[in-house]
């Protein structure tokens, strides 16, 4: 890591900005699913939390007093639509502006025409690794 904060991944070639402190949110269903993606972030600093529904998303963001910095998304939710869900975050005047990522099984044009419509940083398909999350969360820092 330079000085700047700025991790670099000899392996890959690519430059990991340090995300220590920030606020990231998982809000996916599965219990399985969430934990890979907190395993995968676990060395990045930030403060990782977790919903498993619409309900538990709002509560942990109203619950930190500030909002979260970054939300990653499944689609297919229990109780909701990911697509109908950021439809509401973007209803709502305090939460209009969170960052989303997506990451999903769905592939289909639609849906990314959607999730970018809504104001959707990035649209990845799962399986994910970790390379390809930390880049995908970087960037939406770092433009």
């Amino acid at each position: 890591m330079n000085d700047m904060g700025v991790r670099i991944n000899l392996n890959t070639g690519c430059y990991y900005f340090m995300l220590k402190n920030k606020k990231i949110l998982i809000v996916d269903d599965s219990i399985s699913f969430r934990q890979i993606i907190k395993t995968m972030l676990n060395d990045t600093g930030a403060v990782i939390c977790e919903a498993g529904s619409e309900f538990g998303m709002y509560n942990l963001i109203d619950e930190y007093g500030t909002l979260v910095d970054i939300i990653i998304m499944d689609l297919s939710l229990k109780y909701e639509n990911g697509l109908n869900l950021i439809k509401k975050l973007r209803e709502i005047h305090r939460y209009k502006d969170i960052p989303v990522i997506i990451i999903t099984q769905h592939t289909s044009k639609h849906y990314v025409f959607e999730a970018k419509k809504l104001g959707v940083k990035h649209y990845i398909k799962k399986p994910i690794n970790k390379t390809i999350l930390i880049d995908r969360i970087t960037e939406v820092f770092t433009v």
